[in-house]
């Protein structure tokens, strides 16, 4: 048996608590996920009515907990569930930029049209639109120049969240296809 040196140890130490950390944010189904044990389960909820001191020495002793355990296991589940957290941040974030660029052509073609004097119609062109398109096969491109244009036109921002909901859905629906 190897010997580990006391700073491999304060490492790993170290990561188990990172995981305890993690572990005591969860929400109910995320733990069922884990499939902790249930006495690990139970001392991360305390954690949740927990400030201040209680709460870290209350992390520690659910890292003592987790040591006890399949350590590489629980870090490899904790790392997906991170990863399609971020993941899902990444998609949320990505709609939300096409939207902002979306409504900032709508209202710029706007801008141009009033000072034109003529009135904007919904064949506005936007190249932002057109690369959602092709990007995304089943979105409704009507529906989405229809929301920019009342927005442009009211600046409710109803139009605008109409817009974010499409395109996450359109998102949502390429992610689903593309895993399987």
């Amino acid at each position: 048996m190897e010997r580990l040196s006391k700073s491999e140890l304060k490492r790993q130490h170290k990561q188990v608590e990172a995981a305890a950390k993690e572990i005591v944010v969860l929400n109910d189904t995320e733990l069922a996920r884990l499939q902790l044990d249930s006495e690990i389960v139970e001392e991360a909820r305390l954690c949740r009515t927990l400030k201040g001191s209680a709460l870290k020495r209350q992390v520690k002793y659910v890292a003592k907990l987790l040591k006890q355990g399949d350590m590489d296991n629980l870090l490899s589940q904790l790392a997906l569930m991170k990863g399609s957290r971020l993941a899902e941040n990444k998609a949320h974030h990505q709609a939300e930029r096409l939207r902002d660029a979306i409504i900032n052509e709508a209202l710029d073609f706007r801008d141009d049209c009033l000072q034109e004097g003529v009135t904007m119609e919904m064949d506005w062109p936007s190249e932002t639109l057109e690369s959602v398109v092709v990007e995304f096969d089943d979105i409704d491109e009507l529906e989405l120049r229809r929301s920019a244009h009342q927005y442009a036109r009211t600046r409710n921002k109803v139009h605008s969240r109409e817009i974010f909901r499409v395109l996450r859905a359109a998102a949502e629906k390429q992610r689903y296809t593309d895993k399987g």
